[in-house]
């Protein structure tokens, strides 16, 4: 018998995994705790669209009041939002097996938060490169042509690997279930991907949701770019003091290169972002603008907060990415509009 699975949110990207999951014959459960998401997905199904077209897709899907109904877990797929990981944790813990998994597939570095209350070795991170929209409830639109492939169309649509241990085992399984999602490769080295997916997610997210911009215009932005290349200078200053190395920031830049552009002695990572503008499909958006636009708490706290508390760890200063915090809370709380116009603090910080 196969094992059960469950994804835990089935929003624009854990919707695709347990829908196109389901649909290649896995026991796959989606737990839907939005009740608009939640009664669609339930009534009429999930439509995904990608460059293929729409599919209509038809899993079974719960409420988080109905997990009794649900049966033991043995692998979890957590794609809920990283402020609310350890409450879903929580929901669903007295419903996994005795040695069931928990795959974090959120943006952020939310495997600590999960390995509190689930023991590190059970613990699986996926890296996803892939971008999607919930267009509106039941309706999900995926692009291949995203920021973090932009660079190579080529890479996978997501990288897995393992929280603890030397072995891959559980990330070799993990994957095989993901390739009918999107092309997986396992990483021996997952805390390399998260800290080098998250300088793609410090640098765009938040500046998406200050300018209400989407990815491909965002990164047309001679302005934006100056504010990008300074945020990814101090991840990549954090990430390295806590012993993580970085790889190609965005597919295009080595951590060096990051470094020597902040400075003002290469402008190869700006002319590097300029032409990905062309590249990225216009419909892209990313994670933390979508919410924006719904009205919704972004994850600005653990993107942007994730690297200044990391940072105040080891004594690295990350003034801009403080900078930026604090002006996407004002804008999520409404106190000031999105638009160009906001940049003015950030361009006088990283100008001054």
């Amino acid at each position: 018998m196969g094992k059960r699975l469950a994804v835990f949110g089935a929003g624009a990207i854990g919707g695709q995994v347990g829908a196109r999951m389901f649909a290649a014959g896995h026991d796959v459960t989606l737990i839907e705790p939005w009740p608009d998401q939640f009664r669609a997905i339930r009534d009429s199904g999930l439509r995904v669209e990608d460059e293929n077209g729409p599919v209509l897709h038809r899993p079974p899907v719960v409420h988080p009041d109905g997990l009794d109904r649900l049966g033991p877990v043995d692998i979890l797929f957590l794609a809920v939002k990283s402020y609310d990981s350890s409450a879903a944790v929580e929901t669903v813990l007295p419903h996994l097996s005795p040695q069931a998994w928990v795959v974090s597939t959120q943006n952020g570095i939310n495997e600590e938060i999960i390995a509190q209350r689930i023991e590190s070795g059970r613990i699986l991170g996926v890296v996803i490169l892939i971008n999607a929209v919930l267009e509106a409830p039941g309706r999900i639109q995926v692009s291949t042509q995203s920021v973090s492939r932009s660079s190579n169309l080529n890479a996978p649509g997501a990288y897995v690997g393992e929280y603890a241990g030397s072995s891959d085992r559980k990330a070799r399984e993990v994957a095989g279930y993901l390739n009918s999602v999107w092309p997986a490769k396992t990483t021996r080295d997952l805390m390399a991907m998260r800290w080098t997916k998250l300088a793609t997610s410090a640098m765009v997210n938040a500046l998406s949701g200050i300018t209400g911009l989407r990815s491909a215009p965002l990164l047309g932005e001679p302005d934006v770019r100056k504010i990008m290349i300074r945020l990814a200078e101090e991840v990549v200053l954090v990430a390295r003091a806590h012993g993580y190395g970085i790889h190609r920031v965005l597919g295009q830049c080595t951590p060096d290169q990051v470094l020597a552009a902040a400075r003002g002695q290469d402008g190869t990572m700006d002319r590097r972002l300029a032409r990905m503008s062309e590249r990225i499909s216009p419909a892209a958006a990313t994670s933390l603008l979508q919410d924006h636009w719904k009205g919704r708490i972004t994850e600005v706290d653990h993107f942007n907060g994730f690297v200044v508390r990391k940072g105040r760890q080891k004594g690295v200063p990350t003034p801009v990415n403080e900078a930026v915090r604090r002006l996407m809370k004002k804008i999520e709380r409404r106190e000031i509009p999105s638009g160009l116009h906001a940049l003015g603090p950030l361009l006088s910080l990283v100008n001054g």
